[in-house]
């Protein structure tokens, strides 16, 4: 999770326009199964496969609401 929201911390606005772009559920799947884009890559579950999907999904939800 810690890489998760290290990404936060450097991009608070971009989550804001992801969520516009693609949803909360976009969101959520992305950050639990891993990503690759232009930006970088963001391993499934922060790096940690110990964590819930739920927990990533709590995550996902504190980092959009901190973001407005």
């Amino acid at each position: 999770m810690l890489d998760i929201l290290r990404h936060h911390r450097r991009d608070a606005a971009g989550i804001g326009a992801r969520l516009a772009e693609q949803g909360i559920d976009t969101l959520v799947s992305k950050a639990i199964t891993g990503f690759t884009g232009p930006a970088g890559v963001m391993p499934a579950k922060g790096g940690n496969p110990a964590l819930t999907d739920e927990q990533v999904k709590a995550t996902v939800e504190w980092m959009v609401a901190q973001s407005k």
